[in-house]
């Protein structure tokens, strides 16, 4: 398919414009509400198309795309869906990570966590776990929760689903990467996904039961109300049945353990 159509209109959308479908649409496919998604010209075709309307273009998923590229999915059934995407009646966008049997390896402030049954637990409450799978062959489990800094759910996985939710500011799906943006060049979250065992946490702003995380993929730190509590990097763990665990706030007696 060419990179300009019979007018001469780049198959590139503008920034702005992309960020403005996504907000509308609510972050996945207005038809099936899955988070991977393309995007799709409809009123009119790509190659009809004189310049990149926010108005004429939506979200489908991978599966929809391709039945609209086979023409059998009318464009009249993309503009209903747009009118009611998916996402905005569920309230979230939704998608299937594709992990294996074989376990997950989590990159997170230049560490590896390998078999660790929670990765982070934070005043007792388990923001990142791994479980194993109900029967033999089946793929390992992957749960989560994260929040931005104001303590407003951003991302929330369980058992491997994971869904977005449309009150984000916007979340970007570009290849195996994740981004969820607070406000413009605000990053509240950004995980980069390697099937089919590995998932890094590339960047973090996070606020959790009084704690405040800010890390990216080479350190980690945790703040409260009284300034720095802990600054982290540089962690292997193998089979930990809890790998960093971040207690309770209690005065001065407040305590973090990692494992090394």
């Amino acid at each position: 398919m060419g990179e300009r159509n019979r007018h001469g209109l780049a198959r590139h959308v503008p920034k702005e414009i992309r960020r403005e479908v996504r907000q509308r649409c609510g972050f996945g496919c207005v038809r099936c509400g899955l988070a991977y998604y393309d995007f799709e010209h409809f009123d009119p075709d790509f190659k009809d198309a004189l310049r990149h309307d926010p108005d004429g273009i939506t979200l489908l998923c991978m599966q929809c795309n391709q039945k609209r590229a086979r023409k059998t999915l009318s464009a009249e059934t993309v503009a209903r869906a747009n009118k009611n995407p998916k996402c905005k009646q569920d309230g979230f966008a939704s998608e299937l990570f594709d992990f294996g049997p074989d376990g997950i390896t989590v990159n997170f402030a230049g560490s590896k966590y390998f078999n660790c049954r929670v990765l982070l637990r934070i005043a007792g409450v388990d923001v990142l776990s791994i479980r194993k799978p109900d029967a033999a062959g089946e793929p390992m489990l992957l749960s989560g929760l994260f929040s931005d800094i104001t303590g407003a759910t951003t991302l929330k996985i369980e058992d491997n689903v994971w869904t977005a939710g449309d009150e984000n500011w916007d979340v970007e799906v570009v290849g195996q990467t994740i981004t969820i943006f607070r406000a413009p060049n605000d990053i509240a979250l950004k995980i980069k996904i390697d099937p089919p065992g590995s998932i890094t946490v590339q960047k973090i702003q996070m606020e959790i039961e009084g704690y405040y995380l800010l890390g990216n993929e080479d350190f980690l730190q945790v703040h409260d109300a009284g300034g720095l509590r802990v600054h982290h990097e540089g962690n292997v763990a193998y089979g930990y049945d809890v790998a960093v665990n971040l207690f309770a706030l209690e005065s001065d007696n407040s305590s973090s353990g990692f494992a090394t």
